[in-house]
């Protein structure tokens, strides 16, 4: 009885492996390979549009937005060159090749492509994409200095001082402060320090800036700035005393008190 029952195990396995080895297999989906495509130009431009992004050296970004004439057409990449001050792009599409079926739609779309500004002279240019122009201006040509580390340096007194306060703690020894508020005239000038001397009741305050010297690339927008130094009064006699930058006429008085 034993014996019966493996073989009709066995013959229930069998057969259950001739069934399953006997069922369609599903059909697996392959991508398109590279030759079952079509590439062209058959995409539409309806705008164009450049936009300079705030940085250093300035970069430049084109959106374009059209659309593709059905739903087997894509937009395969948009491609830049440069003649002289123009940027021509290219809008490059693929289909698939052969007999398909395809909604006839038109298929709208929006791409950003960057435009390699860097090393350009200053002017305007522009930028070509089929029947669609933009143009952009460089105020100053694009090109990144050089690491100041690299450059000579020249030192001056180009900081501009719009505001100057003197604050007084009442503490014991007493502790003055004053603040400068005010600007640099270009990207490329730092302030190096901050000193002062004393001449009996007078504190003089000099600010000195540095900037590389030469024929050197720099943005050209003041640049704010709001800096702050302690005056040492320790042992000063009580009074009147004044502050006054080095260059300008900026003058402040300060009392301490007994």
């Amino acid at each position: 009885m034993i014996k019966r029952m493996k073989l009709g195990i066995v013959f229930v396995l069998l057969a259950g492996l001739v069934l399953s080895a006997c069922q369609p297999t599903e059909p697996v989906d392959t991508p398109p390979v590279d030759d079952e495509f079509e590439y062209g130009q058959e995409a539409t431009v309806e705008s164009l549009e450049v936009v300079l992004l705030e940085s250093f050296p300035l970069q430049a970004r084109a959106t374009v937005t059209g659309y593709t004439p059905d739903g087997c057409t894509d937009l395969d990449e948009i491609t830049v060159d440069r003649d002289g001050d123009t940027f021509n792009l290219t809008l490059i599409t693929r289909r698939l090749t052969g007999d398909v079926m395809c909604t006839q739609a038109l298929v709208p779309f929006e791409e950003s492509v960057e435009l390699d500004i860097e090393g350009l002279e200053e002017g305007t240019y522009t930028v070509i994409a089929q029947d669609q122009e933009a143009t952009f201006r460089l105020d100053g040509d694009n090109v990144m200095p050089r690491p100041i580390e690299e450059a000579e340096l020249a030192f001056g007194s180009d900081a501009v001082v719009e505001e100057l306060f003197v604050d007084v703690k009442d503490s014991i020894p007493a502790e003055v402060t004053v603040s400068l508020i005010g600007y640099l005239p270009d990207g490329c000038t730092e302030i190096h320090e901050i000193t002062y001397t004393r001449d009996e009741q007078t504190f003089i305050i000099n600010i000195v800036t540095i900037r590389p010297a030469g024929d050197v690339a720099c943005i050209m927008v003041i640049v704010p700035f709001e800096e702050s130094i302690s005056l040492d009064v320790e042992g000063l006699p009580a009074g009147d005393y004044n502050v006054v930058l080095a260059y300008d006429e900026f003058s402040e008085t300060f009392t301490l008190n007994e």
